[in-house]
C-alpha cells in the first residue's frame, strides 16, 4: 500500500475510477493489484457505480447481433447520451460513432447464443435455442473473464422444455434459475415443473423443492426481466387448470433471488386476455414492462405497458403504441431519452421516436431475432477469478487462435454444414410463426 496515503483514502479514490483505468492500475505494484482484485473492493466499486456518478463513466448500451455473411455474433458497447436524440439533431450519426466492438471469445454450435440476461456487467449466455441442455456461461467483457457452470442436473427423458432466468440477490451472489417442464402430449406440460438454481458463489446446481408453480411459461419464445431483485417471465394458465383469476389467461411469474420463492403478478385486463405468445416482458427505465404484439395482423401496432409502482396492479400504464410500418417487427430496447430500438424484417435496426413517430435507420444489420439491446455497466465482477478455459488454451501456446476462433480450435473441430447455420433463422421464424398462428396456443 502507498506510504503516502492511508488505505481508506486510497480505496475512496480508486472506487471512483472507471474499470479500464483500474485494470491498468493493477500493474502499479503488488499491493495495488491485491487491493483492486479483492472481493471487498470489487463490491465497493460496484456500489459506488450504483450510488454515485463516476467521472468519465457514461451510460452504456450493449448491442448484440448475428450476421449471416460472416456467421458471427457481434457485441458492441455504445455510449447512450441523452442529447443524441432526434429532437436535438443527434440522430443515428452520433449514436453509431460512439461504439466499440468487443472480442467475443465463444462459439455457438447453432449460430448464436441466447442471452438470458445481463446484471452488473455480467452477461448470461445459453446455447439452447433448440432446447438442448448445455452449461451456462457468465461473461464479463470489461475484464475479459468468464465462468462456465457445470451441466444442469435435471435432465428428464425427452420430451421436455426448460426456461432460464438470471440476476443477483442482495448479497451480490449471481444466480441462474432453471425451470424444467415435462411435456404432456404435443402442447401441454405437467405441473409443477422441476426447478434448480446455480449460484456463482457455490459453483454448482441445487434443486428446489415444493416450488408451487401452477402456471406455464411460453415455450421457445420466452424472455426475462430482472427488476426489484426478482426475475420475471410471461406465463399462462394451462387448459384445465384451477385458475383462481377466472378468465385471466396470461400473467407474470416472478422468482425472488433472495428468498428463492415464486410469485404471480397480475397483468392489466388488456394484456391478461392475450395469448402469452403475443406478449414480451422487458425493462423500461428500471421498471417492469410488457410489450403486446398484433400477431393476427399483417401490420398493426404494438403497445408498451409499464408497471410504474412495482407490485401494484393499479399502476399498470400504457405508455404508447408503435405503428409497425415499413417492415418494423420487434422492439429490442430503449434509450435513456425514450427512443425505441426496433428490428425490421429486412434485418436492420431502426430508432423510433414515440413522441413524433419519426424513424431513422441506424445502419446496423443482423438477423432480426438475434438483436439484443440492454443497459450495460462496466464492472470488476469476476476480475479476481481465473478464466480456466483461456488459461488452458494458453498453456498450449495457442491463445491467439483461441480468441480469433471464438473459443474453439477449428483445426480439431469437425467441419460443420454451412447450411445448418443458414437454416437457423429460417427454423427460428418457422417456430415463432407456429406459436403465434394459434396452433401452439394454450
Amino acid at each position: 500500500m502507498s506510504d503516502n496515503l492511508p488505505e481508506e483514502l486510497l480505496i475512496e479514490i480508486l472506487t471512483r475510477v472507471p474499470v479500464k483505468s483500474l485494470i491498468c492500475f493493477t500493474l502499479v505494484c503488488k499491493s495495488w493489484y491485491g487491493l483492486i482484485t479483492s472481493p471487498n473492493f470489487i463490491t465497493t466499486h460496484l456500489t459506488k457505480i450504483h450510488t454515485e456518478k463516476i467521472p468519465n463513466n457514461p451510460s452504456l448500451l450493449l448491442i448484440r447481433r448475428y450476421t449471416k455473411d460472416d456467421k458471427k455474433e457481434h457485441y458492441t458497447i455504445n455510449v447512450d447520451d441523452e442529447e443524441d436524440g432526434h429532437e436535438n439533431g443527434g440522430g443515428n450519426g452520433q449514436f453509431a460513432k460512439k461504439s466499440v466492438e468487443l472480442d467475443f471469445p465463444f462459439k455457438s454450435l447453432i449460430g448464436y447464443f441466447r442471452i438470458v440476461g445481463t446484471c452488473n456487467g455480467l452477461i448470461c449466455l445459453s446455447d439452447d435455442l433448440f432446447g438442448t441442455t448445455k452449461p451456462i456461461i457468465l461473461w464479463n467483457p470489461s475484464v475479459r473473464k468468464s465462468v462456465t457452470s457445470p451441466a444442469p442436473t435435471i435432465n428428464p427423458p425427452l420430451p421436455y422444455m426448460f426456461v432460464l432466468g438470471f440476476g443477483a440477490d442482495s448479497s451480490q451472489d449471481y444466480k441462474v434459475v432453471r425451470i424444467v417442464y415435462h411435456r404432456d402430449g404435443q402442447f401441454d406440460f405437467l405441473l409443477p415443473p422441476e426447478v434448480e438454481v446455480y449460484s456463482l458463489s457455490m459453483g454448482f446446481w441445487r434443486r428446489l423443492i415444493n416450488v408451487g408453480i401452477k402456471v406455464c411459461i411460453a415455450d421457445f419464445l420466452w424472455s426475462q426481466a430482472f427488476v426489484n431483485g426478482a426475475v420475471h417471465w410471461i406465463a399462462y394458465h394451462p387448459r384445465g387448470s384451477d385458475n383462481d383469476s377466472g378468465s385471466f389467461g396470461s400473467l407474470i411469474l416472478g422468482f425472488d433471488m433472495d428468498n428463492e420463492v415464486f410469485n404471480e403478478i397480475m397483468l392489466p385486463d388488456d394484456l391478461a386476455h392475450e395469448l402469452a405468445t403475443n406478449l414480451c416482458i422487458t425493462v423500461y427505465k428500471g421498471s417492469l414492462a410488457v410489450i403486446k404484439y398484433p400477431r393476427w395482423e399483417d401490420n398493426g401496432s404494438c403497445s408498451v405497458w409499464v408497471m410504474e409502482d412495482y407490485g401494484v396492479w393499479e399502476s399498470w400504464t400504457q405508455l404508447y403504441a408503435i405503428d409497425l410500418v415499413q417492415g418494423m417487427e420487434k422492439v429490442v430496447g430503449f434509450r435513456k431519452n425514450g427512443d425505441v430500438f426496433v428490428a425490421k424484417e429486412s434485418k436492420g435496426l431502426v430508432l423510433y421516436n414515440p413522441k413524433t413517430g419519426f424513424t431513422e435507420d441506424l445502419g446496423i444489420w443482423g438477423s432480426t431475432r438475434s438483436f439484443y439491446i440492454y443497459n450495460f455497466e462496466e464492472t470488476l465482477i469476476l476480475f479476481e477469478r481465473q478464466n480456466a478455459v483461456v488459461e488452458e488454451e494458453e498453456e498450449f501456446g495457442d491463445a491467439r487462435a483461441f480468441q480469433e476462433n471464438g473459443g474453439i480450435d477449428l483445426d480439431e473441430e469437425p467441419s460443420r454444414n454451412e447450411d445448418y447455420f443458414d437454416a437457423q433463422e429460417t427454423i427460428t421464424d418457422g417456430l415463432a410463426n407456429f406459436y403465434v398462428s394459434g396452433q401452439g396456443r394454450y
